[in-house]
């Protein structure tokens, strides 16, 4: 199983951000490590409202790869490329038992929108 640690979120109290209050360990499928350290701030899947009905932003089997998205586009921007970080939240998605359409829509997300996140 590629996450190494089950996901522990602490609500930060007065915005739609969550902390992480264990590290949550990923390594994909070209045995890459990512470890998301204790106190890393993360709105999960940063899903504009109009498509809440389509995927909610707290869509249970995406947290996890969620979280090491947003952690690799803040602070690995070096380690990883865009495009490298937007394949492996698609397998992760994949491997978290997320279908295969909603898993390439949210794919399709990042890979289109997530551009002005992205900071090289």
């Amino acid at each position: 199983m590629p996450f190494l640690s089950e996901l522990e979120l602490r609500h930060v109290p007065g915005g739609d951000t969550w902390k992480v209050a264990k590290p949550l360990q990923y390594r994909d499928r070209r045995r890459r490590l990512v470890v998301v350290p204790i106190g890393y701030r993360t709105d999960l899947a940063s899903v504009p409202r109009i498509a809440w009905r389509i995927v909610p932003r707290d869509h249970g089997p995406a947290r996890r790869p969620a979280v090491v998205h947003d952690y690799i586009y803040t602070n690995q921007t070096h380690r990883f490329s865009k495009a490298q970080a937007d394949r492996m939240f698609y397998e992760a998605l994949l491997e978290e038992g997320v279908s295969k359409p909603l898993a390439w829509l949210m794919y399709a997300a990042v890979r289109l929108g997530g551009r002005g996140n992205w900071s090289a």
